[in-house]
């Protein structure tokens, strides 16, 4: 996926790590009193420190969190730099310290895990790519659909998605056992504030895997609903029936599973309630033609028709969700 990232900002505050950038801002780092602490070392964790404050904010995307008022790219090479840069400082200190200060140089080690597990999360939730790959499988309800294509996209999504969630379950348990006291020492910042900002990406992050996962069932849905109009053509009404049951239900989760995220950030409110419309109007669709094909078991002709003509409609109402 093109990873020059974007996100339109969310309404709660998704702006990773917002609240560090009035703490970071005259960041120095002190040095020990202690004499027989070599000094280059000192510097060289100070500096680790520096670049590592550096890389929150550049996660924390214009310093202000993530709001409602507009697009905002995500570079993840700033970040991932300085948590480089960060790391090699912190291997000269580990070198040049005496031993007694290893709890420090481990307690920045997970810093720098924490803030590139992070990385990882902002750029898959900000990838530029999920609007026209929503769109892909939105255009599936049209005639010309193209589900194999729109199943590879989902696919590629679920990979992504795991990834990300790894990723944050990581950031979040290297957090938690990060030694408070010490970080805040070392840092210059509140610990709580490193856990908003995985909290705030955490809730996106979910979000995201909502949105992906009633798109899945609607591919299956769609599926299935292929397959029952197979049938139909080739006049197998029972299989016709039972594979616009498995239609049904497949849209059906997709609607309950859409509805189970009542409050998505600002960037998928669109998603969320085209993919809710056409959802609940393709189970409508599933439904009508199920009982076309039951009715055409019986030889009721009029029903066939009627019910027929009801999924017609409720396809193109489907369709017409995108406009």
């Amino acid at each position: 996926m093109n990873r020059r990232q974007y996100l339109t900002r969310a309404g709660a505050g998704v702006g990773t790590l917002a609240a560090l950038a009035g703490c970071l801002d005259d960041l120095t780092g002190s040095e020990s009193t202690t004499s027989a602490e070599d000094r280059t070392g000192v510097r060289e964790l100070n500096r680790a420190v520096g670049a590592l404050n550096d890389a929150a904010l550049a996660l924390d995307i214009e310093g202000g969190g993530v709001d409602d008022s507009g697009e905002v790219e995500f570079d993840a090479a700033e970040p991932d730099g300085l948590i480089e840069d960060a790391r090699a400082h912190l291997e000269t200190a580990a070198a040049e310290l005496d031993d007694d200060r290893n709890p420090d140089i481990e307690t920045l080690r997970t810093y720098a895990d924490v803030l590139e597990a992070l990385v990882v999360v902002t750029e898959t939730i900000t990838d530029e790519e999920l609007e026209p790959d929503a769109d892909a499988v939105f255009d599936a309800s049209g005639e010309e659909r193209d589900l194999e294509a729109a199943s590879a996209t989902v696919d590629e999504w679920i990979g992504e998605l795991e990834t990300a969630e790894t990723c944050h379950e990581e950031a979040d348990t290297g957090y938690r056992a990060l030694d408070g006291d010490r970080f805040e020492e070392l840092a210059r910042i509140d610990r709580t504030d490193l856990e908003d900002g995985i909290a705030s990406l955490g809730d996106v992050l979910d979000s995201l895997v909502t949105l992906v996962d009633g798109f899945d069932s609607m591919l299956d849905g769609y599926e299935a609903l292929d397959e029952g109009q197979e049938y139909t053509e080739n006049d197998e009404y029972e299989g016709a029936e039972a594979a616009f049951t498995d239609a049904e239900s497949a849209f059906e989760t997709a609607t309950e599973t859409f509805e189970s995220d009542d409050e998505p950030p600002t960037r998928l409110a669109d998603q969320f309630e085209t993919a809710r419309c056409q959802s609940g109007h393709l189970t409508d669709a599933a439904e009508a033609f199920g009982e076309a094909a039951s009715a055409a078991q019986s030889g009721n002709v009029l029903a066939v028709d009627r019910r027929e003509r009801e999924a017609e409609r409720s396809l193109e109402a489907a369709d017409e969700c995108t406009e």
